[in-house]
């Protein structure tokens, strides 16, 4: 059974359609039938949306979830576009599987969800609200840093 049919069984079971499951999640209704008619894979940040519409856990609509096992290098792609070329996909894929990948396993498959929502409202925020939100981060961790999780911080490779 594949992620589309895992997808079918849960909407019925929780009484939902697609309709209201794409309206919730914003993923289109047409990408949603299609998964589910050709039985396809969903993209991770599809099936975190997903998982936290139906409040079930993301491995039970992504059977191959980055959290469902260890993760190699080569199941990390580009995904930064560089128009400079200061960037290459080797020394992307050494950042994200060196830092990023450590850092996410840290905070656990249930709080994805929520990274995704800061990291592309992030993004969309000019160099001034950038600025104002990294001093809003500098000044919190003055106040309540967790200094466990600042120690976990440490052990990861490169930071």
């Amino acid at each position: 059974m594949g992620d589309g049919k895992n997808l079918k069984e849960l909407l019925q079971k929780q009484g939902k359609t697609v309709k209201e499951l794409s309206k919730a999640t914003g993923i289109k209704t047409t990408t949603l039938y299609s998964i589910i008619q050709k039985d396809s894979n969903i993209r991770f940040d599809y099936g975190l949306r997903i998982a936290n519409e139906l409040n079930v856990d993301v491995n039970e609509i992504c059977l191959y979830s980055p959290f469902s096992g260890d993760l190699t290098e080569d199941e990390i792609y580009m995904t930064v576009k560089d128009p400079t070329g200061i960037l290459d996909a080797s020394r992307v894929k050494t950042y994200l599987l060196n830092s990023m990948y450590p850092l996410m396993k840290l905070y656990g498959k249930n709080a994805m969800p929520d990274l995704d929502h800061i990291c592309t409202s992030f993004y969309q925020l000019d160099d001034e609200g950038r600025k104002a939100v990294v001093d809003i981060i500098e000044t919190m961790l003055k106040i309540h840093k967790d200094p466990q999780r600042a120690e976990e911080v440490k052990n990861i490779k490169g930071w």
